[in-house]
């Protein structure tokens, strides 16, 4: 029997996770209003502005992703439960429904990576070209 416990710290993580989406396609889309405001400007070069919109098309692409297997892996947690016979929701151990968990769990893993990448990447060009303070 799988512990409750183990699901809602499981929960927590996929929401920290989906919070983290939320937050990379804001910082995106404000880096690339700033972005696009500097080019006005004539304060930001070509290069550097076709850089920030490719890094917020990554970005919004990686987050998609995330989302989607995001809701993959809550799809599958839900089937890990079952009503008892007398009424009481209870989890069962599936090794197959685990074992789909746990590969999903580690593509939201390698898309939360690629999300902090690009975010890092976009700080550090809208960093160096006074996009933010």
């Amino acid at each position: 029997m799988i512990k409750s416990q183990e699901i809602e710290k499981a929960s927590d993580v996929l929401k920290s996770l989906e919070e983290l989406t939320t937050r990379a396609k804001t910082m995106a889309s404000n880096l690339a209003y700033a972005a696009s405001k500097a080019r006005e400007a004539g304060s930001l070069s070509t290069r550097v502005f076709d850089d920030v919109l490719d890094l917020v098309d990554q970005t919004g692409r990686a987050a998609s992703d995330m989302s989607r297997i995001i809701r993959v892996v809550k799809m599958e947690v839900g089937k890990l439960y079952k009503l008892s016979r007398h009424g009481e929701i209870e989890l069962e151990k599936n090794r197959e429904l685990i074992e789909k968990i746990e590969r999903s769990l580690e593509s939201v893993l390698g898309e939360s990576q690629r999300v902090l990448y690009i975010m890092k990447k976009l700080k550090s060009v809208s960093a160096d070209n006074k996009l933010i303070s």
